[in-house]
């Protein structure tokens, strides 16, 4: 009976470890647009290719004084469980409705994948729980002076991943407008699309926003 009780409380444990692990020593969320919201579905966020993948942009604000960027990272979903080893990251900045603007930094590198902190058991039913993810991209070192800049974190995987939308729950780092612009891009179309116009309405509404971040060096 003890064992069965000391394995509950191990598993919280080692989820909790595992989220922790994935902020590396000497940093802190600069930027986290809100957690997942459920009754509003995510848009399509994978990545295969340069030339076959669905990926989603949020606008964020770095400060005056600029950011060392030490990781970036974003919630997922899946109606299957996965297993993400890689993700396509790119950042980027004058983004605009039919616009890409210009890359300031992009890669495909290895991520870390662990349970999303905001989907928990004591929250919603169990079997959502496995179904929801962060990914992260650890150990950069990349400076942005002040300014707006987008950033898109997708995961290397198949065509029913999609990223987590928020309706700004326990954000970090937005100015006084709240979320700024998201935008959808695929190379099938819709290409640099404003986000909320490629969504389907869930219970709650159309996704505007979604679950990505970035963590800072102190």
């Amino acid at each position: 009976m003890n064992c069965k009780r000391n394995l509950a409380f191990a598993i919280p444990a080692l989820s909790l470890l595992l989220v922790l692990s994935a902020q590396q020593a000497g940093t802190e969320v600069g930027w986290y647009n809100g957690e997942w919201r459920s009754g509003v579905p995510g848009l399509p966020n994978w990545y295969a290719t340069a030339d076959r993948f669905a990926r989603v942009y949020d606008q964020f604000q770095v400060p005056d004084g600029g950011w060392t960027v030490a990781a970036v990272f974003s919630d997922n979903g899946s109606p299957d469980p996965q297993t993400i080893v890689n993700a396509s990251w790119e950042i980027r900045r004058g983004m605009a409705p039919g616009d890409g603007g210009e890359i300031v930094a992009s890669g495909v590198a290895p991520a870390v994948q662990a349970p999303d902190p905001s989907v928990t058991a004591k929250r919603y039913p169990a079997a959502e729980v496995p179904r929801h993810f962060r990914i992260t991209v650890e150990n950069m070192r990349l400076f942005l002076p002040a300014g707006h800049y987008w950033l898109s974190v997708t995961p290397l995987g198949d065509e029913k991943l999609h990223v987590s939308a928020t309706a700004g729950g326990n954000a970090v780092g937005l100015d006084g407008n709240g979320p700024g612009m998201a935008l959808f891009d695929s190379p099938g179309g819709p290409r640099f699309a404003i986000a909320e116009a490629t969504g389907r309405a869930g219970q709650v509404g159309v996704a505007r926003h979604f679950s990505q971040g970035v963590i800072v060096a102190r």
